[in-house]
């Protein structure tokens, strides 16, 4: 009797139960194989056909997985075949890199059954070349994230839809004083802003979620000592590979030396740098704002426009440095004669303006006596004081601040030539 494998190939091929197993297995997107005890394929379906970069099952009848085997790996898996073969377990699962027919590289899986008898062997085979390289990109992309989240300046808080934290970087760790990240893992992104501010984040980021918008806010924050600081914080949702279980990225950064230095700079661009009142643009912001309410609401404001005597004469005599201490002291008796709702704004020179609130020329008359009899308390060589010229407004008067203004000027210089 011939037992050679051609022949046992021929008696498995045309068997019955074999034509209805071929149709079946051709229709699977797994490579299945049969083998000889030499380790040739006796049967291949379709999709292993695919998988070895073959076009016909005919092309591999014969072949072994050797012959696809990268040549690195081939010693190994020869090994591996012939312990498989005198065993009558099925082997654990084999991943290894092979070289197709077509010369293109891939990885796949092998998953060898019970041998059977005598020696011959079947077993299912996968491509994995795909996953391995959506393994390696995640692996890098991963990286990437890792590498930006380290080198970030803001803090970096990584939480679920719900709001349990997930990841926090190196600079979270220090902007809400903690030492170890797994003190932080599982904890409410919401602990860590104020309790006044919590309910109007949430709503915010909220409808930030469904809009599908950039969440931006400045807000109060709270460190693990309970110590609070002003934080400015962005969030967004992000969508995960598999469209399930968004996660919640939030960056926060202290702000509070920011803001002490724009509100400086903001101070600095509308206060005179010698008397600390209004320039003329601080002023001129302050006065149209009270006009607009007054307009608006109702009411009267009276403007005084007031210009020092004999401030040239001083300068020439006694100095500029001189100068600037009268003008200095001219501005604190300012405040000290003026209510505390009233504006003072020097505009230039020493050329002043007062904006008096809820007044009227008959109601500043005495403020003005009060400010001429203080001046004269002045220790200075020489007498300080000021002509004032005064024009009121209210929702009727259809004049701008600068009208309003000048006008305000002529009555001054009508006053400083009755001095």
């Amino acid at each position: 009797m011939n037992n050679s494998p051609a022949n046992s190939n021929e008696r498995f091929k045309y068997s019955q139960e074999f034509l209805e197993f071929s149709s079946f297995a051709d229709s699977l997107n797994d490579g299945l194989y049969a083998t000889d005890p030499d380790g040739r394929f006796i049967y291949v379906n379709k999709a292993l056909v695919k998988i070895l970069g073959g076009e016909k099952p005919g092309e591999l009848l014969g072949q072994s997985f050797l012959d696809f085997i990268e040549p690195s790996n081939k010693e190994v898996m020869k090994q591996r075949y012939q312990t498989f073969q005198h065993s009558n377990v099925p082997s654990s699962l084999i991943t290894v890199r092979i070289i197709r027919a077509d010369g293109s590289s891939g990885m796949i899986e092998i998953r060898p059954g019970v041998p059977g008898h005598p020696g011959f062997s079947r077993g299912v085979v996968r491509d994995i070349t795909e996953i391995r390289k959506t393994e390696t990109q995640l692996r890098e992309t991963e990286s990437l994230y890792q590498s930006i989240v380290d080198l970030s300046p803001d803090a970096i808080v990584l939480s679920s839809l719900e709001g349990a934290i997930l990841d926090f970087n190196e600079k979270a760790l220090k902007l809400f004083n903690y030492e170890r990240k797994e003190a932080v893992l599982g904890l409410w992104i919401g602990s860590f802003v104020s309790f006044s501010e919590k309910k109007a984040l949430e709503s915010l980021l909220i409808d930030a979620i469904q809009k599908g918008e950039r969440l931006y806010s400045e807000v109060v924050l709270v460190r693990s000592d309970g110590s609070t600081f002003l934080g400015e914080v962005s969030a967004k949702l992000l969508e995960t590979i598999n469209g399930e279980n968004p996660l919640l990225m939030m960056l926060a950064r202290d702000i509070t030396d920011r803001k002490a230095a724009e509100e400086q700079l903001r101070a600095l661009s509308v206060t005179d740098p010698l008397t600390k009142l209004f320039n003329r643009r601080g002023l001129t912001l302050a006065a149209e704002q009270e006009l607009r309410h007054v307009k608006r609401l109702g009411g009267m404001i009276t403007i005084m426009f007031m210009d020092m005597n004999g401030m040239k004469i001083i300068n020439d005599t006694y100095g500029h440095d001189m100068g600037d201490a009268v003008l200095v002291s001219v501005a604190q008796v300012m405040r000290e004669t003026f209510r505390d709702s009233d504006i003072i704004g020097r505009i230039g020179g020493d050329e002043f303006v007062v904006i008096a609130l809820n007044a009227t020329i008959d109601t500043v008359k005495p403020m003005i006596i009060r400010l001429r009899k203080n001046l004269k308390k002045c220790d200075y060589p020489f007498e300080v004081s000021l002509a004032c010229g005064a024009v009121e407004y209210s929702p009727d008067v259809d004049l701008s601040l600068a009208q309003l203004l000048k006008q305000a000027d002529s009555a001054m210089y009508k006053d400083k030539r009755q001095d």
